[in-house]
Parts: structure tokens; sequence; C-alpha cells
């Protein structure tokens, strides 16, 4: 976990626009149950993919979870969390993505939700899929305790 080389690739990635674009999903959502579609730019440029629900009635998410699936068309959605007033927040990686690739896609999701829902980056519970915890998902949270996402992503309170 070297600081100097994840340092230059943050920063890189703050600098890269992530050209945010937000769809309404009417045909997943439901009563109580806002569902929104997030494409974006990773920093290489591929293109990055989202779902977002949450409850129609919250201001902001009070609890954030951010996951992964290999495909959003078969996921499901945790409504048990949005009735309780989360937000379930599930994307995938554009295939075939290197270690170091998916990491920077998880830290350009991270600071979309954190931007959408109007929290810190801190406050999102990152929940690896499967029955182990996925590298990125290991790395990410490192880099979230020491840190280095919040400076280097420009992440105060929002």
């Amino acid at each position: 976990m070297d600081p100097d080389f994840w340092r230059g690739r943050l920063e890189r990635l703050a600098q890269a626009p992530r050209q945010l674009a937000i769809f309404p999903r009417a045909d997943l959502s439901r009563p109580g149950i806002e569902v929104i579609e997030l494409r974006m730019r990773a920093h290489d440029g591929a293109r990055l993919a989202a779902l977002v629900a949450r409850s129609a009635f919250a201001e902001v998410g009070q609890e954030v979870h951010l996951r992964s699936e290999s495909d959003l068309s078969d996921t499901e959605l945790d409504h048990h969390l949005v009735e309780r007033g989360g937000t379930d927040l599930v994307f995938r990686y554009p295939l075939p993505r290197r270690l170091e690739d998916r990491v920077l896609d998880l830290v350009r999701i991270l600071d979309a939700a954190c931007s959408l829902e109007g929290i810190e980056c801190k406050d999102v519970v990152l929940c690896p899929s499967g029955t182990c915890i996925q590298d990125e998902f290991a790395i990410v949270q490192f880099l979230r305790q020491e840190g280095w996402i919040q400076r280097l992503m420009g992440h105060g309170a929002h």
C-alpha cells in the first residue's frame, strides 16, 4: 500500500471529468422506492454504470451501501435497506479490468455516491459481493482509512 503508487493515480482520477448522467428507472421503481441509473466515465474513458435505489421520502440516504455485481440486469436491489431509509448502490465494472482499474472505478463510484447523497465517503458502507472480500474493496477501505481518498479527491463534508 505504497502512498506514492496511489497518490498519482488518485490525483489523475480527480482531474478526469466523470461526466455523470442520471436516468430515472421507473421500470425498477416501486411505491416509495425511487431507482435511478448512473452512467459515468472511468479514469481511462471506460463506461461505468450503477443502479441507485433509495427512499422517495428521504432527503439523503441514512445508510448507503455500495456493492458490485457482474450484471446489473439480474441484480436484486435491497428493498429492505431502502424501506429503512437507506440507499442501495450497485455497480458493475467494465470487463476486463485490472485490479488497479477496479480500485479507481470503485473510488469513482464512491465519489459519485457521496455527491449524489450529500455524505462523506467515510459514511458509505462498502459491501463486497460473494463470500470473500474483493481485493479492490479492501484496498479502497485502506485508502479511505488512511484519509488518502478524502484528501486527494477533495472530499470534505458535502
